[in-house]
Parts: C-alpha cells; sequence; structure tokens
C-alpha cells in the first residue's frame, strides 16, 4: 500500500493523541522536562502507528511535534517522491518522519519545518531520540526568545522617548501647576520617578490593548461571551494570550533595568505573579460565565487584569532604584 493512502487511512480511522504545554521563556530544565514526561507518556501508552500532536506554546509562537503528513499530507507525498528517487522505486519503508514546526507569530517570520529521525526511532530509541528532539526544540526556543527581546527592546527605547517627553511637559510646570493637572502633588525632586512611571504605565497598556484588540476581533468577533468560552480552542487561546501579555509586561521591567539583585527579585517573584494573574483570569471568566455575561469588552478585561500586575512590578523596581 503507498504510504500516503495507508497514512490517511489511519488518521481518518483512529483518534489523534493530542497534548500540549506553556514553556517557559527562559529555563530549559523545566521545559526539557515537561517534553521528557509528554513524549515518554505517549511511547509508553500508544503504538508507533497513533497519529499524535504536542503543541509547544510560546510567547508570541508555538512549536509543534507531529508525524510527517499529520496536517499535510503533500509533505508525506513529497518526502515518499524524495525517497523513491533516492533509493529506487522497490524500496519499501513505512517509517514516517518526526516533524518539528516551529511557528513565530509575527509580521514577516516564517514557519521552519526540521525532520528528526522518525516517530518508529522515538518507540524504538527513545532516550537517543528525545536528546536529538529536544536539541532542535530548544534552539527554536532561543530564536522566539530572540523574538521577545526584540519586542522588549522596541518597548524599552519608546518608553525612554515618552518619558523624556513626560519630563520637559511637567518640569516647566510649578508644583501647584502639577497638582491642578494631575489631581495629586508631584514635587520637583519626584519628577523623574513620577516620569518614570507613566512611561512605563503607557508601555504596558499598548501591550495590554493589543492583547485585548486581539481577542475582541479574532476570538469573540460577534459571538456571546458564553459562546466563544464554550469553544475549547477559543478558550486555550485566550488563556495562551494571557501568558503572552504577563511575559511581554513581566521582560519589559526586566530587561529595563540592569540592576542583578533586582533581576534575582524579579525571578523569584515571578511564579507567585504569573499564578496570581491565571487565578484572577480564571474566576473573572468564571463570574461572567455563570452572570450569563453576554457582551465583555476584553481592552477593560486585560486592562484590570495586568495593570495590578505592572503595579506590583514597579513596586519592586522601586525598592531596587537606588
Amino acid at each position: 500500500m503507498d504510504i500516503q493512502d495507508k497514512l490517511k487511512r489511519d488518521y481518518e480511522n483512529k483518534s489523534i493523541y493530542t497534548a500540549g504545554f506553556y514553556a517557559d521563556p527562559d529555563n530549559d530544565l523545566a521545559n526539557r522536562k515537561k517534553l521528557l514526561d509528554v513524549l515518554k507518556s505517549l511511547v509508553e501508552n500508544q503504538e508507533a502507528t497513533t497519529p499524535f500532536a504536542l503543541q509547544i506554546m510560546l510567547t508570541n509562537g508555538e512549536i509543534n511535534v507531529m508525524p510527517l503528513g499529520l496536517v499535510d499530507l503533500d509533505e508525506l507525498k513529497k518526502y515518499e517522491n524524495e525517497q523513491r528517487s533516492k533509493h529506487g522505486l522497490d524500496e519499501h519503508n513505512d517509517d514516517i518522519p518526526l516533524l518539528i514546526q516551529y511557528a513565530p507569530h509575527a509580521e514577516k517570520k516564517e514557519v521552519v519545518k526540521k525532520r528528526i529521525g522518525t516517530v518508529q526511532d522515538l518507540f524504538t530509541n527513545f532516550n537517543e531520540q528525545i536528546e536529538k528532539i529536544w536539541q532542535t526544540i530548544k534552539k527554536f526556543m532561543q530564536d522566539n526568545f530572540a523574538l521577545l527581546t526584540t519586542i522588549e527592546k522596541d518597548l524599552i527605547a519608546d518608553s525612554q522617548n515618552v518619558m523624556q517627553e513626560y519630563r520637559i511637559a511637567f518640569s516647566k510646570m510649578t508644583e501647584a501647576e502639577r497638582k491642578e493637572k494631575l489631581g495629586f502633588s508631584v514635587p520637583e525632586n519626584e519628577i523623574n520617578q513620577f516620569c518614570r512611571y507613566m512611561a512605563d504605565m503607557h508601555e504596558v497598556q499598548a501591550v495590554v490593548l493589543s492583547a485585548g484588540a486581539f481577542v475582541n476581533h479574532e476570538l469573540l468577533g460577534k459571538n456571546s461571551f458564553t459562546e466563544m468560552i464554550s469553544d475549547n480552542i477559543r478558550r486555550s487561546t485566550l488563556f495562551w494570550v494571557l501568558d503572552n501579555t504577563f511575559y511581554e509586561i513581566y521582560y519589559y521591567f526586566y530587561m529595563s533595568n540592569d540592576n542583578d539583585k533586582l533581576h534575582k527579585r524579579l525571578k523569584h517573584q515571578r511564579e507567585a505573579l504569573i499564578v496570581n494573574m491565571r487565578n484572577d483570569a480564571f474566576h473573572r471568566t468564571q463570574e461572567f460565565t455563570e452572570k450569563q455575561i453576554k457582551n465583555v469588552d476584553f481592552n477593560e478585561y486585560f486592562s484590570d487584569i495586568f495593570i495590578p500586575v505592572a503595579e506590583q512590578i514597579i513596586a519592586e523596581v522601586n525598592k531596587f532604584k537606588d
């Protein structure tokens, strides 16, 4: 039987074994353990002929591990033709290449695909194959983190310009004029810190509103909140966007400062911050569902969740300002 026909028959008649996890942007040890656990579970509980897909969610990207042809059978047909041209028409091999695909979620960035051994290799020689798979995924994660770094550098550069604009504007005012405009007093010796805060919140708001606009237009659309949240894919994507937004905000502050003690403190606080954010988002979602609220503005939803997160981080940063 032609391998393409065989695979098509298998995919049409078998459930696809799926799994996924959100990768920590800079914790290779944790990411490798998650990868190993998921694939180890696969080989211990399934057969090599089982269609499967592992999705590794990244900040502004994703990696998929799956048999070649799972998404596009034409890719498998092309591979089969390559093999026949190399080994002749009489070559018979039912092994399916293992495909690792990296899709950065950024303009002008192309999807990258790499074949690493075969699915059968994973099942018969797990320890050797898992290391090859991990090294490929690790490289893709590094590329993705470089993408995140570029985003943060742009935000940081913009914040410096915004801060300067605020500093010029407020320095021209008397303390009384500043109080009249702002509603509270900003002494001369606190102008720089206040302008820094305003610039930081300007960038945070830009990240938050971008995320909210994406959810409003791409996930919610003309549906009610209940309809959106009842859809597994859109619900999962919402929480993916929440994690992405958290990391963009977190690394903005992390990369804006070069104080090693501050970096250590932020790393220590990060896990609690993201867990609290997820819990807050979940409870808000649960409350909307229970109250059967039909219309939700995700610009407000994201702002209500992430402005307090940013303020907590700013409070930590201010402890190390000297």
